[in-house]
């Protein structure tokens, strides 16, 4: 289950915990480079104060740019329940000590 952790008037980042890891999911009503500033350091402080690496299951390009753009990089590919392959995408925690 998703659940709702940081919510903005222009997005909401959602956190699911599944099979021992977070993952990202996100809804964005406006894209600007202000709302991405915002985005990227309300996620930053997450993703600290977390002390954790987060993932994302993409499935189509414009959400493989938007997590590139994020800071996500490719980590695998794994095959889905509908038996389809996805790309999984990691966002390092540059803060583990």
């Amino acid at each position: 289950m998703k659940i709702p952790v940081i919510q903005d008037k222009d997005f909401i980042i959602y956190l699911e915990y599944y099979k021992d890891l977070f993952w990202l999911h996100t809804d964005v009503f406006k894209w600007s480079s202000e709302v991405k500033k915002r985005f990227l350091s309300r996620l930053d402080q997450l993703q600290q104060a977390m002390n954790t690496e987060l993932l994302g299951l993409v499935d189509n390009d414009k959400l493989e740019k938007f997590g590139k753009a994020i800071g996500f990089k490719f980590y695998q590919t794994v095959l889905g329940f509908d038996k389809q392959e996805y790309k999984v995408f990691i966002r390092r925690n540059k803060w583990a000590v």
